[in-house]
């Protein structure tokens, strides 16, 4: 493939798939590069925008991210560009038939803590599809149902922890599980084998009809993330019909099922929108001429070849996704190079408590406003390169709660400065 990009993107997680809407929906020509999955084949479904700061929990993350240190990307954005992005989001997935909603608490969009099936309470910002808070608060009989064999679900473990909150404590639980539809299986099954099989009318029936047994006789029902791999509010609303009151998923740990949701509804607008998508392909090193990429050595299904474009959104993830490598004294961006601070001592980059305030959870690039990496001096390395998601510093997504909420916010302003430093080279082409 050697026709040149308008805009490349490397990754395919939330941030990428972000980025290459955004600088599709500018009018560029996009190609996204893919090593895997991406993150959100682990995620949960939801979009946690910030559940805490400084280890407080608020439930208003706009206001929140007034307290955010001046590194923080929420203060690079500003709050109005965070609103857009998340704003932009909300009407793709719409336009797509999957909409997501916040809570509104008076009169304003806030976090709502919603059940695990470790039976915590977690905080987030923007909802699935049949998730109403109210159900939440005022349920007072409550079915909490899991499947059996499937190992990291269990009801009573469940209920145990929910009545731990206040909120919970008076209300009334029954545990139940489904019998399996496997039967007797050679291994533990997981939430997304049973929601694969929802995914197919022909196999869903065994959920249909296992659940209409618990009909008219509970205020809500929690259930592992079983309803479909792919977004269809059809099969969540066909539930709740059978069952005569809310059925709600709980959040859960990987296989991300909820997060493969978003992950078919982004990939068929990215198709819609003409983005080309290339699987099994890694970026290993950046082509540079004064204060340009011009293209990246790519490793595409065992044969290295050279990708061309006019800009570049980088979106490889952090230390658990390879954007960024880590030995004794060095940290470094992978593809272009970029040396990260950081002590020589490596027991510096982590505290003694374990949740405590680590170095190496922020550990990442440092960018501009347009999400340009920058040097000693804060000026741009090169021009129409642009970093995304977790690959950037100054921020910590697990102990925020922030994840989903920075990479879209990043992806969608990298995605169009990077459309817009594309349409700009065009211009001068010409």
């Amino acid at each position: 493939m050697n026709k040149i990009a308008d805009v490349l993107v490397v990754g395919s997680g939330m941030a990428g798939l972000v980025a290459a809407l955004s600088a599709a929906q500018q009018g560029c020509s996009v190609r996204l590069l893919s090593a895997g999955m991406g993150s959100l084949a682990i995620c949960g479904g939801t979009i946690d925008l910030l559940g805490y700061v400084q280890g407080t929990a608020i439930a208003d993350p706009w206001q929140g991210m007034t307290l955010l240190p001046e590194g923080h990307p929420y203060r690079l954005l500003g709050v109005d560009n965070v609103r857009l992005a998340m704003d932009s989001l909300r009407k793709t997935l719409e336009d797509h038939g999957w909409p997501m909603h916040p809570a509104i608490i008076d009169g304003h969009d806030g976090n709502t803590r919603l059940p695990t099936i470790m039976g915590t309470l977690k905080p987030t910002w923007l909802l699935p599809p049949g998730i109403e808070p109210q159900t939440l608060v005022s349920a007072k009989n409550i079915l909490v149902l899991s499947v059996e064999t499937l190992r990291d679900c269990r009801p009573g473990l469940i209920i145990g922890q929910l009545k731990r909150y206040p909120e919970w404590t008076d209300r009334q639980f029954t545990p139940a599980l489904l019998p399996s539809p496997f039967g007797e299986a050679h291994r533990s099954i997981s939430a997304l084998d049973l929601a694969r099989l929802a995914d197919r009318p022909q196999t869903r029936n065994w959920l249909l009809d296992n659940l209409a047994q618990f009909a008219g006789n509970y205020d809500l029902i929690l259930l592992p993330p079983l309803c479909g791999s792919r977004a269809d509010l059809a099969l969540q609303q066909q539930l709740s019909a059978i069952a005569k009151c809310p059925v709600i998923e709980m959040l859960s740990i990987p296989p991300g099922v909820g997060g493969l949701r978003l992950r078919d509804v982004l990939l068929r607008a990215m198709k819609e929108c003409g983005c080309t998508f290339i699987e099994n392909a890694t970026a290993l090193h950046a082509e540079v001429h004064d204060s340009c990429c011009t293209a990246l050595q790519v490793n595409a299904s065992g044969e290295v070849e050279r990708q061309t474009a006019n800009a570049f959104v980088m979106a490889t993830g952090g230390i658990l996704g390879g954007g960024i490598t880590m030995t004794p004294g060095m940290v470094q961006e992978t593809v272009f190079g970029i040396d990260i601070p950081a002590p020589q001592d490596v027991g510096q980059w982590s505290e003694q408590e374990v949740f405590g305030n680590h170095l190496f959870s922020h550990m990442g690039i440092r960018v501009d406003s347009a999400m340009r990496p920058v040097g000693h001096e804060a000026t741009p390395l090169w021009q129409n390169v642009f970093f995304a998601g977790r690959t950037i510093g100054g921020y910590d997504y697990a102990a925020e709660k922030s994840g989903l909420g920075v990479a879209i916010a990043t992806g969608w302003q990298a995605g169009r400065m990077a459309a817009r430093a594309a349409l700009e080279m065009n211009g001068k082409q010409q």
